[in-house]
């Protein structure tokens, strides 16, 4: 009788262990289906101003100019491209990011476009320190910078050169002929690129 009895609780042990098996292998299927191991190819693309061709060289003709931070809407925070509806709300571009934080990205464009455009004389940009006591220090105030979806891009400023505290020339400026391509990121940077450059042809120009 015992004997019986141990064969049926060893057949139970049995049947139990077998069930949880069949569970434990159904589960192990069902997560496998649910989890792809493949990696997936990060959909975000970065972006950065200034001339691709640019020379890495910050040597030039002309006095020494030093583009200080540029001072810039506040919205404009922030590693996302961005543009303006008609009733003011901004937008951002899917997928798209600057490399940079963009007052860095614009001080080193103007930079570059000012040695592309005429061979000026760079001491340096944002954020690098300037090491020249006899640099002019180029401020420039944007009021208007961006896209809006009506494919127009908007860049209004004022600038100043300065030799210490004393303004050598100053200006105002503004963008002609700038449009974009709505939700096309490099249809964007391309416009913004062109507007400094013309910002740095303005800044050389001037008497």
């Amino acid at each position: 009788m015992q004997s019986l009895q141990g064969a049926q609780k060893m057949k139970n042990k049995q049947s139990v262990f077998l069930l949880h098996l069949l569970i434990l292998s159904v589960v192990g299927i069902t997560l496998s289906g649910c989890v792809n191991l493949k990696p997936k190819a990060d959909p975000v693309k970065m972006y950065a101003l200034g001339p691709v061709d640019s020379s890495a060289s910050v040597s030039g003709q002309g006095p020494s100019i030093y583009v200080e931070r540029p001072n810039m809407p506040a919205y404009l925070d922030g590693k996302r491209l961005q543009y303006r509806t008609a009733s003011g709300e901004v937008e951002a571009l899917k997928y798209a990011r600057w490399a940079e934080p963009l007052e860095e990205g614009i001080a080193r464009c103007i930079a570059e476009h000012l040695i592309q455009s005429s061979g000026q004389h760079v001491a340096g940009f944002y954020p690098w320190p300037d090491r020249s006591k006899e640099s002019l220090d180029l401020y420039v105030q944007f009021y208007k910078l961006g896209a809006f979806e009506n494919g127009e891009v908007r860049m209004a400023a004022t600038w100043e050169l300065k030799l210490g505290s004393k303004t050598q020339r100053a200006g105002t400026f503004q963008a002609q002929g700038v449009t974009w391509e709505r939700d096309n990121a490099e249809s964007l940077v391309t416009a913004i690129n062109s507007s400094l450059a013309q910002l740095a042809e303005a800044v050389v120009g001037a008497n």
